[in-house]
């Protein structure tokens, strides 16, 4: 017969057991276990309740998690190099207080843009860039593999012991930088999660700041996994409607929301032929009057025929002639005859004159609209870095 022996008959009640034995012996070999981590508690009366330190005035709190999110092309790195640099140069972003220190800006794209940009703010706000301490990264960081996130913190270390401990830490953008993974993965979006908050644990009071993109179908979120959203402290959704930028908050953890703030994007000359641009602070705007499908085709078409023909004076955009501009209308408009296009775009230059959007001068047409100019101006800019700005051409002819 067999007889079924209990293993733990034999030990002595738990109570009589030095602590550490009550739990079995230590697994040996491989499976050995890890040393428990303390887990402390404290009394609540011991507790010391501490105001709010803020980074950024009102804004942005100390040894915080954020985001800024937007679409595509609508000034979030604008934003973002502001932030960074009023912090590191100890200048006020906007009208409100930083608190100085050291920043380091993780890039995961367009270094050259980035370069024009912090240029451009020092040029702006007449400061100087020499004595700021802040740092770009010379490439994009694998943040899901452990030895790339080692090697950014390994690094940021370095810096730090020479020019202090980083008071804000920007990761632009989180898609360049997330690593051989999917977003859209709540495990692996909880893996980014934990090694920013692993990054910005190592230095007390830091705030780590991610640039993200707004989701495909849904633009009041940034894109992938809600696990994101749960793990900040504040969250800024960025939106643009023409020359005007919003940042609005979408989320305040642990202080009182702030209202939303108004930007434009101002062009600044870098050296006669190249520029860049910066955030201005606004007003907030009024409403914009609704403009008609038949308007939407005009501008969209004159931004394009400006980008091709644009006429261009000392490094400043002076406005593109009226055939280029027609034959990019007519190749976009639906009417079914020539005769339906050619009413058309008349009509059209004529409600865009009267509401004071373009100007014209002998056939030369200059658009008012200081998003479509910026627009043109940093297509132009990217081209002359390739080398693939051609001289202005001429008009294209005449036109029934």
């Amino acid at each position: 017969m067999n007889v079924h022996h209990d293993p733990f008959a034999d030990l002595p009640p738990a109570d009589d057991m030095p602590p550490d034995d009550r739990f079995g012996p230590a697994m040996e070999g491989n499976n050995r276990a890890a040393p428990a981590k303390p887990f402390p508690f404290v009394a609540v009366g011991d507790l010391e309740y501490h105001p709010p330190e803020f980074l950024i005035d009102g804004l942005i709190e100390t040894d915080t998690l954020g985001l800024i999110f937007g679409d595509p092309g609508c000034g979030k790195s604008f934003m973002a190099v502001d932030l960074a640099l009023s912090v590191a140069s100890g200048a006020e972003f906007h009208g409100r207080g930083v608190k100085q220190g050291a920043v380091f800006y993780i890039a995961g794209e367009g270094h050259n843009g980035l370069v024009r940009r912090f240029v451009a703010w020092a040029k702006h706000r007449g400061r100087g860039l020499q004595s700021v301490p802040m740092f770009k990264s010379e490439r994009a960081a694998q943040f899901l593999d452990g030895a790339s996130a080692m090697a950014v913190a390994h690094s940021v270390d370095a810096l730090a012991a020479q020019h202090g401990a980083p008071v804000l830490i920007v990761v632009d953008t989180l898609a360049r930088n997330f690593g051989p993974g999917d977003e859209n993965s709540t495990s692996e979006m909880g893996a980014f999660v934990a090694a920013m908050d692993d990054l910005k644990a190592r230095y007390p009071g830091c705030v780590l700041l991610i640039v993200h993109h707004s989701g495909h179908a849904e633009k009041q979120r940034a894109r992938g996994a809600m696990a994101l959203k749960g793990a900040l402290d504040f969250e800024y959704r960025l939106e643009k409607d023409g020359p005007s930028l919003t940042l609005a908050n979408t989320k305040m953890k642990d202080a009182e929301p702030p209202a939303d703030l108004f930007f434009s994007l101002i062009t600044v000359d870098l050296d006669g032929s190249v520029t860049s641009a910066v955030l201005t602070a606004t007003d907030a705007p009024e409403r914009r009057e609704k403009i008609t499908p038949a308007q939407r085709v005009a501008l969209s078409t004159y931004e394009a025929a400006a980008k091709e023909h644009g006429v261009w004076d000392d490094g400043a955009f002076r406005g593109v002639h009226l055939d280029h501009w027609r034959d990019a209308f007519y190749a976009k408009h639906t009417g079914d005859t020539t005769d339906a296009k050619k009413k058309a775009f008349q009509r059209v230059r004529a409600d865009l004159a009267e509401a004071g959007r373009i100007e014209a001068t002998d056939d030369f047409y200059l658009i008012r609209d200081s998003s479509i100019q910026l627009a043109i101006v940093m297509h132009r800019d990217k081209r002359a870095k390739a080398g693939h700005v051609p001289a202005c051409p001429g008009p294209s002819g005449p036109h029934p």
